[in-house]
């Protein structure tokens, strides 16, 4: 296995003035806050990319023009990527869709390359939760394949190893809601996968027990968004490679630079804060189509209903309060969320002395 060293990762909080701001053109987007957006050096050589990003082909992800395909690889453009991937859930549609949109503007020579993704479950009986895989450089056919296989880990990961294809273990701390995570897992599934996610929307001591995971078993880490609010590029990875076949082999050999951020309360509604302002800034909402995610509850459908009614967009004063009341609703749930993160740390502790 190749070692995790040349990765130098410094998962301490950056300050501002560590901190580069870019200029972003991307209409309808505002920049992410400089403490969260951290760009390398100009000593640092390579290719930045975030190798997770969901669009509003992802059934969690609002369907706004900002989240779509399109919009988001112009801000992987403007922010200076080298590479552009999607990685919606259980579907290909999102990143074939751009592909074709790029051909008929650029021909064969977009402004950076594409790389096709998905992110696949894998419901393994013998694990006891569910994980989450990104998987790269694949084609409909080989998706087909790994949803056929997706209730054995390994038989997933064989078949990724024997098709050549870049798969990474995503947010090994993160499980689906109402399943009881079965921790001891996930060092054996850390052992078995070629590459580790380093996920932004974690908080910073579940990455640090990632990273820690991830030298044991000296597998390679990768930093990613996994943003499903367009806010792209606020974590990524940095490799040398010209193409995106040699981009990817750089991480796989532990040659990759992760630039990681965490989730806090903070960033939470401040991310929230700039999807609620997009949502409600007067444009009118598509017609016949979903806007909002597939929320579950008959709460969060009745409450779908309402920020959906058009009755409510017609004026700038009821936006501005609806949008007004959904950011002071955040806080409760902003709350909860990490403190759902930090109670599995005393967990976590007793199942590291165990092992």
């Amino acid at each position: 296995m190749p070692p995790l060293c040349n990765i130098g990762i410094d998962m301490r909080k950056r300050t501002r003035a560590q901190a580069v701001r870019p200029v972003i053109d991307t209409p309808g987007m505002q920049t992410p806050r400089s403490d969260d957006l951290i760009l390398p050096e100009a000593g640092n050589a390579g290719a930045m990319a975030d190798l997770h990003v969901h669009s509003c082909y992802s059934h969690d992800v609002p369907n706004l023009p900002d989240f779509s395909p399109r919009a988001l690889y112009a801000r992987a453009v403007a922010l200076g990527m080298g590479f552009f991937t999607l990685t919606d859930h259980d579907t290909l549609d999102g990143i074939e869709a751009l592909q074709a949109q790029l051909t008929k503007e650029f021909g064969g020579q977009p402004p950076i390359p594409v790389i096709p993704g998905v992110e696949l479950k894998v419901r393994d009986p013998q694990v006891g939760h569910t994980i989450h895989v990104n998987v790269l450089g694949l084609d409909r056919r080989q998706m087909q394949a790994l949803v056929a296989r997706s209730m054995s880990v390994e038989h997933f990961v064989a078949y990724c190893r024997a098709e050549g294809l870049f798969h990474a273990y995503n947010h090994p701390f993160w499980f689906e809601r109402g399943e009881r995570p079965n921790l001891t897992a996930i060092d054996r599934l850390v052992a078995l996968f070629p590459v580790i996610e380093l996920n932004a929307g974690r908080i910073q001591e579940l990455n640090s027990r990632t990273v820690a995971m991830a030298r044991r078993h000296g597998k390679p880490v990768i930093a990613t968004s996994d943003t499903h609010t367009g806010q792209l590029g606020k974590s990524f990875t940095l490799a040398s490679g010209e193409t995106a076949a040699a981009f990817l082999a750089e991480i796989l050999a532990g040659r990759g630079k992760p630039f990681p951020t965490h989730i806090d309360f903070r960033s939470f509604l401040w991310e929230v804060s700039q999807t609620v302002d997009l949502f409600f800034r007067g444009a009118p909402l598509p017609r016949g189509e979903r806007v909002l995610p597939s929320w579950s509850g008959r709460a969060s459908r009745l409450l779908g209903r309402l920020i959906e009614s058009r009755t409510l967009h017609r004026t700038r004063v009821s936006r501005r309060g609806m949008a007004a009341l959904l950011k002071v609703s955040a806080r409760a749930p902003a709350y909860y969320f990490i403190r759902q993160q930090r109670r599995m740390l005393p967990r976590l502790a007793t199942t590291a002395r165990d092992a």
